[in-house]
């Protein structure tokens, strides 16, 4: 009785020292990356073109922060990431949205040009 007490005991605290051991690791890289896609989404102009999805991708950064320094790893890693996306699509639409002004700043040159042209035809 004694023996397999004293096994019990002996694999319960190995258990333990492993689970102590295994914990969630630091999300360093997630949260270097949603930084720098912050910084790249702000860049491509997202604060003008983009603002409510940068927002919103600086809101999850700064709760993924949070989470980080109350060693909630597994939090902070998931909005880490989440953020990385939102800045990510801040950007694409960021850059859609300059690829259409130039776009009708291109057109509206070619119909001035054609205005031009019919009146020096006529």
């Amino acid at each position: 009785m004694y023996q397999s007490s004293l096994k019990f005991t002996v694999i319960a605290m190995l258990v333990a020292v492993l689970s102590a051991c295994s914990g969630t690791p630091k999300p360093k890289a997630e949260m270097a990356l949603s930084n720098s896609a912050l910084q790249n989404a702000q860049v491509a102009g997202a604060s003008k073109h983009a603002p409510i999805e940068l927002r919103t991708a600086q809101e999850k950064q700064a709760l993924a922060d949070s989470a980080y320094s109350k060693d909630k790893f597994t939090t902070a890693k998931q909005l880490s990431e989440q953020a990385a996306v939102d800045a990510e699509f801040a950007k694409a639409k960021s850059e859609a949205q300059k690829s259409r002004l130039a776009l009708e700043e291109v057109e509206d040159s070619i119909s001035l040009i054609r205005t031009e042209l019919d009146r020096a035809n006529d």
